[in-house]
């Protein structure tokens, strides 16, 4: 495949891409200028490094210091979940820290990463100590609760988002204002449907969504709000944040809308969600006009080759295995998350479901490669040793020529999300999982990761472009053009079934389609799916470069484990 000469141009326009969005994403970040955003470290009581991101109006200092508000994420999450909170917060007058809990982000592992961030925030001049707020989400709600009961810093408002309240009160020294917010199907929470359990913090027999009990100024002000989400997008639920950014306001500013409060329903953060999507795509974009410069260089250009083969999948073979292949994906993925628990439980593996996502994900590929090889058996048209060559390449020079040519697009990426993190303090992403910096200790985990998904991406290939593969079109472009949808498509498809029963199911019927552990375990599929399809992309057009799978399937494992290795956390 041969890319026109405006590869040069495309490689320049996904760039202004990534720095557009960058510079959307950074301006709302710092309300125009008006915020001072920095990344500063610090330790929590046990020793371990807390890193996190500090928000702070032009206007406070030691003579007028601002109300603080701390921001905690939940498990398998960064800060960057919940920056819709800090962003809202920071521009009507609030110095807001959001923090990468114990073993998460680029944090330690450890414990006390909430009252290390409360004594951070108040030892700053500029914060109005006795004016101190928490944000929760699901596994930051616990920690919030811990500071509270660890920390000699009184906090005196507490938004939970996604989380729990205690039945047994007497298990904290005290209950701040508290904000209850949740998804009306979320499946990690019952309060949506079951309000009793709130009534000992609410001090009240029946407790009412949308009610506000008790008083502001006397610490017991008390309210829940239910809206149609699930778990996961609790913290970019616009009603959520605008009631959080409103509470906030109630119970440390004593409600007073200042000169520089904004009404709570003007939110400005689906813009920097906005900016992440334009940045992360525009990187992805890249890769392509990259691949086509670097492959006229003299060192690559012999692994430019035509695409071969006659073979072509008819409509019906497309969409039944295509469906059968999205099946084994899906089929697969609790059992073998289960034997990948089942083996966490004999083997510690550092990081949190690291080993069932690989069991997953290897597990997965072996039963399709099974599937795939009983299949061609009954196919004249397909024999093995098509998909075989493709897949077993016997060119030792060619195959090292590629692993260099997948490691050099692999730190083009990093680079860029050193440079974006290091100027902007942001990564490339959209709210789900981007390109983050790796820690040391994460970046060890790259090449662990990368052996089961290479071995994923190759058997991957030998179905979208072996068994699946679409027919040759007039011209390149449109061969590249229509391939890449159709990869796609039956790479994510599958999985937009299930998210959107999970997700509309939820929404229709007003409670969570799958309950309990097996539905927050759906993380996992929102956290891939956009990869699994922007990789299919990735597959095709390596493919059409190279006439084989290597190329694709080195930078996919490269980028998925890498993406990994952040997600997860340490135990």
């Amino acid at each position: 495949m041969s890319l026109p000469d405006c590869k040069y141009i495309l490689l320049l326009v996904s760039i202004g891409l990534l720095l557009s969005g960058t510079a959307v994403s950074a301006s709302l970040q710092t309300a125009g200028g008006t915020v001072t955003v920095e990344e500063p470290n610090f330790q929590a009581p046990d020793g371990s490094v807390i890193h996190s991101t500090l928000q702070k109006p032009s206007y406070a200092t030691s003579a007028n210091p601002l109300p603080g508000v701390v921001v905690i994420h939940g498990s398998l999450q960064n800060k960057e979940w919940l920056m819709a909170f800090g962003i809202e917060l920071a521009r009507r007058g609030f110095v807001v820290l959001t923090i990468d809990a114990n073993g998460h982000g680029n944090s330690e592992p450890g414990s006390g990463s909430g009252v290390a961030a409360l004594e951070y925030i108040t030892s700053l001049d500029y914060v109005n100590s006795s004016a101190i707020g928490l944000v929760g989400h699901s596994m930051g709600g616990g920690i919030s609760w811990s500071a509270i009961r660890e920390s000699s810093v009184m906090v005196e408002s507490l938004v939970l988002v996604g989380s729990w309240v205690p039945t047994n009160t007497s298990s904290v020294p005290y209950i701040p204002n508290l904000l209850v917010t949740v998804g009306s199907f979320d499946s990690l929470s019952t309060y949506p449907t079951n309000q009793t359990p709130l009534e000992p913090a609410f001090n009240v027999s029946e407790v009412e969504i949308g009610v506000t009990y008790g008083e502001f100024s006397e610490g017991t002000a008390r309210k829940l709000v239910v809206t149609d989400t699930n778990h996961l997008f609790e913290t970019i639920d616009p009603i959520i944040v605008s009631e959080s950014v409103a509470w906030m306001k109630d119970s440390l500013k004593n409600g007073v809308e200042d000169a520089h409060w904004i009404p709570s329903n003007q939110l400005v953060y689906p813009l920097w969600l906005l900016g992440g999507f334009l940045s992360v795509s525009g990187a992805v974009l890249t890769i392509f006009p990259l691949l086509a410069i670097l492959l006229g260089l003299p060192h690559f250009q012999d692994l430019k080759k035509e695409v071969e083969g006659e073979y072509a999948a008819s409509t019906r073979n497309y969409f039944v295995w295509g469906i059968i292949y999205g099946i084994i994906g899906l089929g697969s993925f609790f059992p073998l998350l289960a034997l990948g628990l089942g083996l966490n439980a004999i083997i510690p593996f550092p990081q949190s479901y690291g080993l069932p996502v690989m069991t997953w994900i290897l597990g997965g590929a072996l039963i399709a490669a099974v599937v795939l090889y009983w299949k061609q058996k009954d196919d004249k048209d397909l024999p093995w040793s098509r998909l075989r060559e493709k897949a077993f390449v016997k060119d030792t020079s060619g195959i090292l020529k590629t692993a260099i040519l997948g490691l050099v697009i692999f730190f083009w990426l990093y680079a860029w999300t050193l440079l974006v993190d290091l100027g902007f303090a942001l990564d490339l992403r959209c709210f789900l999982p981007g390109f983050n910096d790796l820690t040391t200790s994460r970046t060890l985990f790259v090449p662990i990761y990368f052996i089961p998904f290479f071995i994923y991406f190759l058997v991957d290939a030998m179905w979208l472009l072996g068994l699946l593969r679409p027919r040759e079109e007039t011209s390149e472009k449109h061969t590249t053009l229509l391939w890449s949808f159709k990869a796609a498509f039956i790479k994510g498809v599958p999985y937009l079934v299930v998210l959107g029963v999970e997700f509309f199911g939820g929404m229709l019927v007003g409670t969570a389609v799958v309950p309990g552990i097996i539905g927050y375990s759906f993380l996992f599929f929102y956290a891939f799916l956009p990869w699994f399809i922007a990789c299919a992309v990735i597959s095709v057009v390596a493919y059409r470069f190279t006439n084989n799978y290597y190329l694709g399937a080195i930078i996919n494992a490269l980028i998925t484990a890498w993406l990994l290795a952040t997600i997860l956390s340490f135990r």
